[in-house]
């Protein structure tokens, strides 16, 4: 069983109950631990609403492309559509009921057109290191060699704030 980090956002809807929804789907591909939640203001979303995200510890033997295709499936179950085009008159980031993405697939690298691992962006975004920090400040980050507390001691931390 590998140990895979998945990062959960939601804000649109029912932001905590997606979140939860999203947990029960993921329970059917293996057992899991999650982080607290955090409402966070969002990324290159001007004028979206905020979000709720954590980060849940999946164990599971799915292999990483098949396991993808699954999160995909289960965004697309609660909702999410993704944007069609990229082109200037489109916006890439929109608000969504859920966004699932991998962080971690044990101690993996995956760089292929549709598929990177760890996530590209982890270590700049601390809407992801501090809800990931509850469950595994002291996990390595395989390419850059930082632990998870040492790539959120690098990032501004304003902004995100433990969901009561």
């Amino acid at each position: 069983m590998k140990q895979v980090y998945l990062s959960l956002g939601s804000n649109l809807g029912d932001r905590e109950g997606n979140l939860f929804l999203t947990c029960a789907e993921l329970v059917k591909l293996g057992p899991v631990e999650r982080s607290h939640w955090y409402q966070t203001e969002p990324v290159d979303m001007p004028d979206a609403p905020f979000f709720l995200n954590g980060v849940v510890l999946l164990l599971t033997d799915i292999p990483p492309r098949e396991l993808f295709h699954r999160l995909r499936e289960i965004e697309k179950k609660l909702g999410r559509v993704k944007p069609t085009t990229h082109s200037s008159n489109s916006r890439r980031y929109l608000p969504r009921p859920i966004d699932i993405d991998i962080l971690f697939y044990g101690q993996e690298v995956i760089d292929s057109p549709d598929l990177t691992i760890p996530h590209p962006r982890l270590h700049e975004r601390a809407f992801v290191l501090v809800p990931l920090s509850d469950l595994a400040p002291d996990l390595a980050h395989p390419v850059l060699g930082l632990t998870v507390k040492q790539m959120l001691s690098l990032v501004n931390r304003n902004g995100v704030k433990k969901w009561a």
